[in-house]
């Protein structure tokens, strides 16, 4: 006869529970190194890759979008009196208007991001918007980053240098909005009519400018806005020279991947708009 070892045994155990349907003795019997091994290893999973956004359009598509370059200047109502009151924004008007565009599908982004959909294909919303502040008021802290922080969206800052300090943002207050995701680009030094300015002083108020906010902040600043929109082909030629990818105006209409990226076009918000205006000025 032949003798039947232990592992014969426990076989034969698990092919007859098979074969009369009680429980797998084998989940019973403390497992051997080689079973451990077997039971522990796992495939190596591939890391997934991240999801697109809903709605989100890449490639020509982003390269042919419109969107819109919203301008704003100070967020508060203006005082009776006041030169430009209609540059003057009421904090509570400007709130309606951010939750109107939410409510109508937009989402804000940067102009870093619109200039990525148009020359590269980059990820844009379906809906796109930016919004720019001119200057550098302290509203832009204390009344606009507080409405764009609860709806999760950054604003464009385009900064004089001027006016940081004492009646304009602090440093300390740049540096909040840089740290809430806003960008900040250049409004020139002085905010001066370039198109009257020599060579040298043009060359200066568009490369100081963008140097010294460099150097402050540790922003790249490839954005321009003209101050006024005052601008001309010499003008656009020596903002292409100081080194960045494109500026805007203050035409009204739609900016295109397609245009003249030193002649964008905004769309001015003025303090007799309202949330409903705005949206039929959008269409």
């Amino acid at each position: 006869m032949i003798a039947v070892g232990a592992p014969v045994l426990v076989g034969l155990a698990v092919l007859v529970a098979v074969r009369s349907g009680a429980p797998d003795p084998a989940h019973s019997v403390a497992p051997t190194a080689t079973s451990t091994a077997t039971a522990t290893a796992t495939p190596r999973k591939a890391r997934p890759r991240k999801p697109r956004a809903v709605g989100e359009i890449t490639g020509a598509k982003a390269r042919r979008m419109a969107v819109p370059i919203l301008m704003y200047h100070v967020i508060s109502k203006a005082p009776a009196g006041v030169a430009n009151a209609e540059l003057w924004v009421d904090k509570d008007v400007f709130a309606d208007e951010m939750r109107a565009l939410r409510a109508a599908g937009y989402t804000a982004i940067t102009l870093q991001q619109a200039w990525d959909g148009w020359r590269h294909g980059g990820p844009l919303p379906r809906k796109p918007v930016v919004l720019t502040f001119d200057d550098g008021y302290l509203s832009h802290y204390t009344h606009a980053k507080p409405v764009l922080r609860k709806l999760g969206w950054p604003g464009v800052l385009y900064l004089t240098t001027k006016s940081i300090g004492p009646g304009g943002l602090t440093v300390k207050q740049i540096r909040g909005l840089i740290k809430a995701g806003w960008e900040i680009d250049s409004h020139t030094l002085t905010h001066p009519d370039l198109t009257a300015l020599d060579d040298a002083t043009l060359e200066r108020e568009l490369q100081d400018s963008r140097a010294e906010l460099q150097e402050r902040f540790g922003v790249p600043v490839r954005f321009f806005a003209y101050p006024a929109g005052r601008n001309d082909a010499r003008v656009r030629e020596a903002t292409r020279a100081a080194g960045y990818l494109a500026a805007t105006t203050v035409e009204e209409g739609v900016a295109r991947g397609a245009d003249d990226p030193f002649a964008l076009k905004r769309v001015r918000v003025n303090a007799t708009d309202t949330a409903e205006s705005l949206l039929r000025r959008l269409g």
